[in-house]
């Protein structure tokens, strides 16, 4: 049977593909409720996030950076920095980004966020769905990247 969070993705994800082909970014979806989305940089560089959406809506997605050569998850050497949300520790700093939060991630930088109350949070801003997730890391890649979190 298929779950409420895997339908609620699956409708999501739709869209997520749409707005990848029309912006050039590559897209691999690894199972119902995971998925690799390449994006550029203003350099050149693609950047590629493993995002799992295991509870969304309830809980956000977890943003990780990745590798899609060797499989590797959250090495600095894929990793941006710089921008509003490319926090030093190597986790997008955002509440629809469940690694952001202490409590679940030792990276995390917050404490003070309530995780199961993200959509909430003024930090979130627009961003209630993976599609606009998505625009806002692609954004911050064009505009505010300042290269890799480690050599």
């Amino acid at each position: 049977m298929t779950s409420p969070a895997a339908l609620l993705v699956k409708v999501e994800l739709d869209a997520l593909k749409e707005n990848a082909g029309l912006m050039g970014w590559t897209f691999e979806e690894i199972d119902d409720l995971t998925f690799v989305l390449g994006l550029p940089a203003k350099d050149g560089v693609t950047y590629h996030l493993r995002v799992r959406c295991d509870g969304y809506s309830a809980t956000p997605p977890a943003w990780h950076w990745c590798n899609p050569a060797t499989g590797k998850i959250d090495d600095p050497r894929d990793t941006p920095r710089g921008g509003n949300f490319f926090h030093p520790s190597g986790v997008i700093c955002a509440p629809w980004n469940r690694l952001a939060y202490t409590m679940v991630d030792s990276r995390g930088p917050h404490s003070d966020w309530e995780i199961g109350v993200w959509q909430n949070n003024p930090h979130t801003k627009a961003c209630h769905s993976l599609s606009a997730m998505a625009l806002r890391i692609a954004h911050e890649l064009t505009k505010k990247y300042e290269g890799r979190l480690a050599a």
